[in-house]
Formats: structure tokens, C-alpha cells, sequence
């Protein structure tokens, strides 16, 4: 499935008002206030939706709950309850969100915590009682190497991803943290 095909999906759909209602708050925020910024994002939203801004500059945290699921971004997302998924200690969770039967996570590690995490999740996923497809890759970038580490349950109900990535908040260009991205159905 192509990224235009992913949105024309429900989850896609309502992701991407989603997003757009977080760049508008954003926008808003930094011009006229946690408030006013709430009431735009409600108002984009449609129905019955709930928009909670909090915090300041980098350290902006949007969470947004409506009758079809919750979205959470920014430094100090908060994890779904519905996760079934174990994350380990120590990351700064970046966005959560839920919908229907559906939760998604991504989170940023420090670099050095690469090979911990992905014995983790060999052990976590080992231990399950499902059947795992495990898939690893290294590419090198101009003198960088990014790895990469994906497990996916049967029947896709879950996927783990585990890569060296960039701290877009760092202004960088090395691999410089841990990313890990969790999907689950």
C-alpha cells in the first residue's frame, strides 16, 4: 500500500485531519495563546473533540481526544492505554494516538540504547507464544551506518521498528538517537 492509498484509509483519513489540525494549533500557539489555539483545533476538528495544549517553545504537548480516537504530540506524548506493547524506560515518547482498535506509537531513545532495545524486543517478541517475522538492515549514508531492526506478528496485527535515526529537535545531521515506531491492530 502507497503512502496516498494509507490515507485514503479511515485511520488515514482521520490521521491526517489530525495533523493538520496539530500544524494549525501550533500556528496558533505561537501567535495568540493556549487557548484560542485549543478552540481552533476543536473547531477544525468537527464533532465532539477535546484539544489540550500545555507547555511552550520545543516543549509544546497537543493531546486530542474525539468520538473516533485520541492523538497525542510532542514532548511528553503519553502512551495509550490500549498498548499492548511493552516500551521500554527512558525515551520521550513524540506521538501516540488511538483509533477504533488501532494504536500507534513513536518514540526517541539516546543512540547508545540501539542494541539494547533491539534485544528487548527479540526477547518480548520471543516470548509472546505468536509467530514474528524479523527483518534487519544496515545502509551506510556518507560515512554514517543506520540500522534497523522490524518485527511483525502474524497476520500484521503488530509491527516494531527499531532504527538509528536523527533528534529533529537536536539540529543535526548524524544519527544521533534511537527511534522506535510501534503499530498495532
Amino acid at each position: 500500500m502507497g503512502l496516498e492509498s494509507a490515507f485514503k484509509t479511515p485511520m488515514g483519513e482521520f490521521m491526517k485531519r489530525l495533523t493538520l489540525v496539530f500544524v494549525l494549533a501550533l500556528l496558533a500557539a505561537s501567535c495568540g495563546g493556549e487557548e484560542i489555539s485549543e478552540r481552533i483545533a476543536e473547531q477544525a476538528i468537527g464533532g465532539n473533540a477535546d484539544v489540550e495544549i500545555s507547555g511552550d517553545g520545543d516543549d509544546i504537548t497537543i493531546n486530542i481526544e474525539s468520538d473516533e480516537g485520541s492523538l497525542s504530540f510532542g514532548l511528553g506524548a503519553e502512551l495509550p492505554d490500549e498498548l499492548n506493547v511493552p516500551v521500554p524506560d527512558g525515551g520521550n515518547v513524540m506521538a501516540a494516538g488511538t483509533q477504533s482498535d488501532s494504536v500507534f506509537v513513536s518514540a526517541i531513545f539516546p543512540a547508545d540504547r540501539y542494541d539494547e532495545m533491539v534485544a528487548f524486543y527479540d526477547s518480548w517478541t520471543g516470548g509472546t507464544g505468536d509467530e514474528w517475522q524479523i527483518q534487519t538492515a544496515s545502509i551506510d549514508f556518507g560515512g554514517q551506518t543506520q540500522r534497523s531492526a522490524v518485527w511483525t506478528s502474524t497476520g500484521n496485527v503488530i509491527f516494531i521498528s527499531v532504527t538509528d535515526c536523527i533528534d529533529a529537535a537536536a539540529s543535526g545531521t548524524d544519527f544521533d538517537s534511537t527511534c522506535l515506531t510501534i503499530n498495532q491492530n
